[in-house]
């Protein structure tokens, strides 16, 4: 692949601009947030393994997309698009970093499945720019996003009295208040980044490259129902699996439609 693979229509300068400024506006860092305050090393051991292992897949995903931007960053010709992937890059290794701490907090290490680490490594290797941008942008960062919103609305439905603190109280500042309000914020703007650039690119793809797209759409929405089908991670830390796996493709599938492309993920199955 070479930068004139990568070149974007002038004429969504703005439009990037724009997210460069988002960028600029919602930055924020890790020694910030009050991680002293946090203990939650009196959770049990098992509620802590599942999410410590919950948490490693998430992370193993931040780290897939950082170093997808950075591929992306050594493609682009200079120009706004560019930068905005600049930014994505930090973003990526400030929620590598986010979830290494939280790992640590469980006090248990995280196991990331050999399923997940195969999708990541398909989609850091993907051999065309728009699989690349839908990989990373789409599928990755859109997972995220969808898990991030829907830990915070389970988290923040617990019933506690430690208001003030505890182990449970810990759990609702990271997963209730500091995912969607820092991470998932920053996911949006991914999204929105991949979303303009394939609404551009995929008109423009002759017939084979096209069709060669949607079959790895096909390919990586298998595996993503291969998690899906079995979502006992979530399980564990008390979401309800299937609903939320549901709503993480539904959410794909929408967003698929918006940037052209005919596949579609299979909704998830009851056993």
């Amino acid at each position: 692949m070479n930068s004139a693979e990568l070149k974007t229509d002038t004429t969504s300068e703005p439009y990037f601009e724009r997210l460069c400024e988002l960028a600029a506006r919602d930055q924020w860092k890790l020694e910030d947030l009050d991680w002293g305050a946090l203990d939650m090393s009196s959770l049990p051991e098992f509620f802590r393994q599942t999410a410590a292992d919950g948490f490693a897949q998430l992370q193993w995903g931040e780290r897939t997309a950082q170093l997808a931007a950075t591929r992306l960053m050594e493609l682009l010709p200079e120009g706004a698009a560019r930068s905005f992937i600049s930014t994505q890059q930090t973003d990526e290794a400030r929620h590598v970093a986010f979830f290494e701490r939280v790992i640590e907090l469980l006090g248990c290490e995280g196991r990331v499945r050999p399923s997940v680490a195969r999708l990541m490594r398909e989609v850091q290797g993907a051999e065309t720019p728009e699989a690349l941008v839908l990989g990373m942008q789409i599928l990755i960062e859109g997972v995220a996003h969808s898990l991030f919103l829907e830990a915070a609305r389970v988290v923040n439905t617990l019933e506690t009295e430690d208001s003030a603190g505890g182990p449970l109280q810990a759990l609702r500042t990271v997963m209730g208040e500091w995912m969607p309000k820092l991470l998932a914020r920053d996911e949006s703007r991914h999204i929105a980044f991949g979303l303009h650039y394939l609404r551009q690119r995929i008109p423009r793809l002759d017939g084979v490259a096209r069709r060669q797209l949607e079959a790895k759409v096909a390919l990586w929405g298998e595996w993503v129902l291969e998690q899906a089908r079995d979502p006992d991670l979530v399980y564990g830390i008390g979401i309800d699996g299937e609903a939320a796996c549901g709503q993480l493709i539904e959410d794909l599938n929408l967003r698929l439609g918006q940037v052209g492309l005919d596949t579609r993920i299979a909704p998830v199955k009851a056993a």
